[in-house]
């Protein structure tokens, strides 16, 4: 798997697909969809920036989205 593929993995595993469109066309949620959204693009952008190729976020932002989650 790619940085990028990965990534986009993580944020479905804590926002699923049909709860991005929700939370954009419904505002459920909307809040902690931003929050998945906003934690992996700073960690994609730090991780790109150096280089690596491959994603994990970080356990203190896993906690928080665990902790946040809605659902």
């Amino acid at each position: 798997m790619s940085l990028k593929s990965e990534c986009e993995a993580s944020v479905f595993s804590f926002a699923p697909l049909h709860k991005q469109l929700n939370a954009n066309s419904l505002d459920e949620h909307k809040d902690y969809i931003g929050i998945v959204i906003h934690l992996h693009r700073e960690e994609y952008e730090r991780r790109k920036a150096a280089g690596e190729t491959s994603f994990v976020l970080p356990a203190a932002a896993q906690e928080i989205l665990n902790e946040a989650r809605p659902w």
